[in-house]
Formats: C-alpha cells, structure tokens, sequence
C-alpha cells in the first residue's frame, strides 16, 4: 500500500490543509431569525413576517397577550405555551419576548425540567 500525502487534493478534492477550523464556527440558535410575532397594526397575522410563518390564530392570540401586557391588564410574571412538539411554541414566545422588548427576559425550558 502506498503512503499518501495528507496535503495532496484527492480526486480535485479540497486539501486536508484548506479545511476550515472548527474551533471557530460560532453557534446560531434555531430561532435565532424570529424578530417579532408578524403582525399588523390591527393585530392581524401576516402569513411571512419578522421571521414567522403559519400559525396564524396562535400568533394572533400571542399579540393580543402581548397587548394587554403593554397595557399592563394582564398579572404575573410568566406565559406558559402548551402544544404537541413542532406546534411552533417556542418560536411564538420567542416573537412574543422580542415585541415586548429587549428588557424582557426569555428562558426557555423543556417539559421534563
């Protein structure tokens, strides 16, 4: 067997020394795109807006949450989003936190916790 020389491209491939370092890939959050819930001024769901696709009524329902929070009609400290897995929960909080604002702190916790 021939030995093979680690920095010679295989096939017109990439070089071994043309590889990227993975020390330095940042992590992106799987909803790191949600702006905002994707509303109008009426409250109405846009069907593409600030990151959000689909879930129309629940995306509605959030920003009328959202407005009495505004208006300070709504006591607690916390909203719980309940629904099957891949319903879109966490991408509506996440939409609801940044309308509210970047003073509004989003925690993020699994069933199980």
């Amino acid at each position: 067997m021939a030995a093979m020389d680690i920095d010679a491209p295989a096939a017109g491939g990439p070089r071994i020394a043309d590889a990227k370092d993975l020390t330095r890939i940042e992590r992106i959050g799987a909803h790191s795109h949600i702006r905002g819930l994707g509303l109008d001024d009426s409250f109405e769901a846009r069907k593409v807006s600030q990151g959000m696709v689909g879930q129309l009524k629940a995306r509605r329902a959030a920003g009328l949450i959202v407005q009495m929070i505004l208006k300070g009609e709504i006591a607690g400290r916390a909203v719980l989003l309940a629904g099957t897995p891949g319903s879109g929960k966490t991408a509506i909080a996440m939409g609801m936190a940044q309308a509210l604002g970047p003073e509004t702190p989003f925690t993020m916790l699994a069933g199980s916790e």
